[in-house]
């Protein structure tokens, strides 16, 4: 029950005597999780006086951890309507602990039942204390133990809940009536506790404010939505010391982490080894090259393991951490084939990385080792062609030659099931032990000098279905260590029964002879990989990971982070008691090269930032600057900037007036130029007290095409602006003859010549206004620099300035070595001047380039890249997006041709399968928009593909659609395709002598595509097949790869999938219906490597 509705006014504890019953238990009886619960049972026909232990057995869930103490309790109440609101009853001892019961006989926040709780006494005093207990209270009436109301609970009795139990005990009107339970206004309430032993730490733990470091000196990592399977590994690989060493010793000095796999990964490490805080994974998946949307999908952890490995062997190449992999996690298996009557044996070896075992049919690890090494016989009609011998008798299996120091088991829990034609799950019962010994299943030829004895390090688990669930982990991280549960941001404790018999699968325990009628219930958590390590060599691969085996930058980076994180912490929570000073002066003033005083917002510009507190006196403000600047503070003053409306500031009015509302404080520090005879700084009278105003001034310089501040000017509001001109000139290093223009900054767009011949009022010029000083040119002068594309006057040079834009430019995706770079451009410019200012920048050639708009699909445009911004103006590409938090941005991709070239051409992607569809390699090629498909065939023989034909007729040119056969290129489809797509992407084959020779009236010809579990997730390149031919010879595909291929007849409108078995020498449908615009399908695990994200997982080298 929530605390804050059990807490009352304390009460004095009443004295009456408990009555302690606490015989031996007998052994506890099944539990009937069947039984309904009402609210009021019928009479029964035990005594809560006699019968204690019965009741305890009855109403109690049956246990698996052990029991401290069972004891019972009586409380005999004599005057229910004279109790309290809130009653608290006698001490009761069980279990080492203090118990009260919290009795409230009106109700507790409502008025229709009494409430009773179970409280542990002392935990509100001593937060330390914790105890788990089952408990049993029981109303009755006192003549009659046999007739009673009971209702029973487990729980957790923390200093947070110290009290649990029922706030709907008894309805109030039940116990108005003359025959209820309520005796002569008395009643007796009868607790049995049982307290039970907290092995792990976490018995039935709520896990609110619960820290894993803390509790088990271990982290957890974040799940980003859907990476929890990601994370079981992880903390396994990172358990695997070994590995974790091996990893550290990868060169990285020089990497960044969102783009290496190996510097993320170390960094992860890193921090699940010191950080208090549950690590994330982003910066790691984002080093793979996934996006957010990739991070959400669910992968076969089987399938990231090893293309997680694959990446990393290649990053250990030629270092320390070389063959690291390869020596923990690789054994060595041989497939044989072995003739029975005569001497003659067919075999091969190969490294494996991981064993898959099926649980289907097997009931233990043991039977699954035995069943992979099972060999089957080859006779009758399956007889073995023997090379020499002709069709022999023959004994075909694998078995092993040696296992790693580190053996990784895939359980194999998700199989088709031929009856649902669909892909299941295996929630079958598989047990696994803590050791096995290996050695039965070795060949008679390996070595076994050493031990083949295994221990048992972690267990991965799935729970949940096909379509989806979760993951976690087990892990014993150190060879004498405890067990911990990994599930994602937790780490827990946990027993060896959460270890084993909770994943071993299958019905649960006990319920067989709770439900014999019913159906089995199976569990849908179970184990699917299993770690297990060489006995002998634990020692060596659990070896502590120290910080001499980590790289000095990997923890110096993170440090510096770390730190740099706390102070921005301890800045956002004290950001309250701050405000932001920032400060500009002459030098800030004439540093500006662009509009206004000074660039408040921009970090580049020169001025100074000062955190101020807002509870500070505008003295003690200025004495503090007075330090920083090195002056008295007699010697500057400050005036505040708001809106350009400008005035001095009067001491104090920073903290009362502006501190509260500002975010921001903009001042401008006035220095003294003028001292009196004292030596002491002057200044002119502040205004609204004298009749001067300050004024800025700048400097526009039409040859050099630059504006900057030259300083400042006071000047009588009452005199005409014409008679500071000399003073200007002077400012300006101008003679005083020479003609000049003078301009007002009002605003970036409103920039105004000056009515020297007014005074300063009429002009409406006030303190803080910014005039600009120019040389007056003559008609020639102005004539020459527009001819240069220069500006001959200030207001026309800020219009021009307002128009610049700074964009960032970013080589092509598959252009690593080229720099990224920003540029200062204008918004008036178009493709050419843009791309002429790129290539100066590069050093190539212009027309060997080619900018791409990323925006263009959001702007509605249909394709990217756009010819020459599809004949936008800068200005026009960039208008639509924000340009306050990111540069616009522009990709360049550097040609081989000119642009001209390739815009006159269609740029085509070829997958040459050359001699099978397992030898692919990829070609891009410019084609002309007006060739054939006979043009693009000789171009690919002209680059040396070899397809073992000249004949143009003879090799196929087709693309794909869904990783599925669509559509294979004739003349007039190639034709059209090249005119009117921006690219294309098509592959490109040998036609098979089977089809260029078969019968179209006999022979049928069947299209073929590759999926991995389901028939939506396809991969490798789909082809066309004759029926009457052997599938492996066309798809390239060893004999241990095509050994785990299942065939299925996919339906046209890919609704149905029927399995394909028998004998594979024996016609593919001659017990299987073809119609008309099914295709086969090949469910194998994709191993190639994919960039779009359509199918197989991906991890960037």
């Amino acid at each position: 029950m929530d605390e804050e509705q059990r807490q009352q006014q304390q009460q004095p504890q009443l004295d009456q005597q408990l009555e302690d019953q606490s015989p031996p238990l007998p052994p506890v009886p099944t539990f009937d999780t069947d039984r309904p619960m009402s609210e009021v049972e019928p009479t029964p026909s035990y005594s809560v006086l006699d019968d204690f232990e019965y009741i305890a057995n009855k109403e109690l869930a049956p246990l698996e951890e052990d029991i401290i103490e069972t004891k019972c309790f009586h409380w005999d109440i004599e005057h229910w309507s004279q109790l309290d609101q809130r009653v608290i009853g006698p001490v009761m001892k069980a279990g080492g602990h203090d118990w009260n019961i919290l009795l409230f006989p009106g109700g507790n926040h409502q008025n229709e039942y009494a409430s009773i709780y179970l409280d542990l006494s002392n935990a509100k005093e001593n937060p330390e204390e914790y105890a788990c207990a089952q408990f049993v209270i029981l109303l009755s009436r006192p003549s009659e133990p046999t007739r009673h109301q009971v209702h029973q609970a487990q729980h957790r009795f923390t200093s947070d809940e110290s009290d649990w139990g029922f706030t709907r005990f008894i309805t109030l009107e039940s116990l108005a009536g003359p025959h209820s339970l309520l005796e002569n206004d008395a009643i007796r309430i009868t607790t049995i506790i049982r307290v039970v032993k907290d092995v792990t730490g976490v018995l039935w733990h709520n896990f609110i404010n619960y820290n894993s470091k803390k509790q088990t000196g271990y982290v957890g990592l974040q799940n980003q939505g859907a990476t929890c399977y990601m994370n079981s590994l992880f903390q396994s690989l990172y358990f695997t010391n070994s590995f974790r060493k091996a990893v550290f010793q990868i060169p990285t000095e020089h990497d960044e982490p969102s783009k290496s796999v190996a510097l993320a990964l170390q960094r992860c490490f890193y921090n699940l080894q010191y950080s208090s805080e549950p690590v994330g994974t982003t910066e790691l998946t984002k080093s793979f090259g996934w996006d957010s949307l990739e991070a959400f999908r669910q992968h076969d952890v089987q399938e990231f393991n090893r293309v997680l490995q694959d990446s990393l062997e290649t990053k250990m190449k030629d270092t320390p951490a070389d063959g690291a992999i390869k020596n923990l996690f690789v054994g060595r298996m041989k497939s044989y084939i072995k003739c029975i009557n005569v001497d003659y044996e067919s075999s091969r070896s190969e490294d494996y990385y991981d064993i898959q075992l099926n649980v289907k049919g097997c009931k233990n690890l043991e039977e699954s080792f035995q069943d992979y090494i099972t060999e089957e016989t080859l006779e009758g009609d399956n007889k073995y062609m023997a090379e020499g011998y002709g069709l022999q008798d023959a004994k075909k299996g694998v078995i092993f030659e040696s296992f790693p120091p580190v053996l990784h088991l895939q359980l194999k829990r998700f199989e088709y099931d031929m009856m649902r034609d669909m892909m299941v799950k295996i929630n079958d019962r598989h047990e696994f032990p803590t050791h096995i010994d290996l050695e039965p299943y070795l060949s008679d030829t390996a070595d076994k000098s050493m031990s083949h004895k295994y221990a048992l390090h972690g267990v991965l688990v799935h729970c949940g279905d096909l379509s989806g669930g979760h993951y976690f982990a087990f892990v014993k991280p150190e060879k004498d260590g405890k067990w911990f549960k990994f599930d994602d941001d937790r780490v827990v404790p946990c027993s060896m029964r959460e270890v084993l018999e909770d994943n071993f699968g299958g019905e649960h325990p006990g319920l067989a002879n709770i439900r014999p009628h019913g159906r089995p219930m199976n569990r849908f958590t179970n184990a699917y990989m299993l770690v297990y390590v060489r006995e002998s060599l634990l020692d060596q691969v659990l070896a502590p990971v120290t910080e001499t085996d980590i790289p000095a930058h990997v923890a110096e980076r993170i440090q510096t982070e770390e730190r740099l994180r706390e102070l921005r912490r301890k800045e956002k929570e004290e950001q309250h008691l701050y405000i932001k000073a920032l400060i500009a002066d002459d030098d800030t003033f004439r540093a500006n090269t662009s509009f206004d005083f000074a660039n408040f917002d921009e970090k580049e510009n020169d001025v100074h930032v000062y955190k101020v507190r807002k509870a500070q006196t505008f003295g003690e403000f200025k004495q503090e600057m007075a330090e920083k600047i090195q002056l008295k503070p007699s010697e500057f003053r400050f005036w505040i900037m708001v809106n350009r409306q400008n005035r001095t500031v009067p001491v104090d009015d920073i903290r009362t007036k502006y501190a509260p509302t500002q975010p921001n404080l903009r001042l401008y520090l006035e220095r003294a130029t003028l001292h009196d005879e004292n030596g002491q700084a002057v200044f002119p009278p502040p205004p609204n007290s004298a009749d001067v105003i300050l004024i800025f001034i700048k400097l526009f310089r039409p040859e050099y095409q630059d504006v900057h501040g030259i300083g400042h000017i006071y000047c009588r509001k009452d005199a005409k602006v014409h008679t500071i001109m000399d003073d200007l000139k002077q400012m300006a290093g101008m003679s005083p003859t020479e003609s000049v223009l003078l301009y007002e900054e009002i605003k970036s767009t409103m920039i105004d010549l000056v009515e020297i011949h007014q005074t300063f009022t009429q002009a409406e010029l006030q303190d803080g206004d910014i005039l600009c000083i120019q040389r007056q040119l003559s008609a020639e002068e102005a004539a020459l620099l527009e001819q240069k594309e220069a500006k001959a006057t200030v207001d026309r040079f800020m219009a021009y300035e307002l128009g610049k834009i700074v964009v960032h430019f970013v080589p092509n995706t598959y252009d690593q070595d080229s720099p990224e770079f920003e540029l200062t451009l204008h918004e008036d410019m178009d493709y050419e001047k843009v791309a002429h200012v790129v290539g100066k920048e590069l050093g190539v050639d212009s027309d060997k380039l080619r900018l791409i708009n990323p925006y263009a699909r959001h702007q509605g445009l249909k394709h990217l890249p756009q010819k020459r911004f599809a004949g936008l103006k800068l200005g026009k590409l960039f208008q639509n997006l924000n340009h306050h938090h990111q540069r616009p941005r522009l990709v360049y991709e550097k040609l081989n041709v000119s642009l001209e070239e390739m815009e006159s051409k269609c740029p085509v992607t070829v997958t040459v399968c050359a001699p099978t569809l397992k030898d692919t390699q990829v070609l891009d090629i410019l084609i002309p928009k007006d060739s054939g498909v006979n043009d693009l065939k000789a171009i690919l023989i002209e680059k040396g593909i070899q397809f073992g034909t000249q004949e143009l007729d003879h090799i196929r040119v087709f693309d794909e659609m869904d990783g599925k056969f669509d559509n294979e290129y004739d003349d007039k489809t190639w034709r059209h395709a090249v005119a009117t797509k921006p690219t294309i992407k098509v592959y490109a084959e040998k036609i098979p002598d089977e089809e260029l020779h078969a019968n179209i009236e006999t022979d049928g010809i069947i299209h073929v595509f590759h999926f991995q579990r389901t028939i939506h997730r396809t991969h490798s390149v789909p082809f066309k097949f004759v029926m009457k031919e052997r599938l492996q010879a066309r798809t390239g595909l060893d004999d241990k790869e095509w050994a785990k291929v299942k065939l299925f007849i996919v339906a046209d409108d890919e609704e149905q999938a029927t399995l394909v078995e028998g004998d594979e020498d024996k016609p593919l449908f001659y017990s299987h219906p073809y119609h008309t615009g099914d295709m086969l399908g090949l469910d194998h695990i994709d191993k190639s490597v994919k960039t779009d994200k359509t199918g197989a997982i991906f991890i960037r080298g």
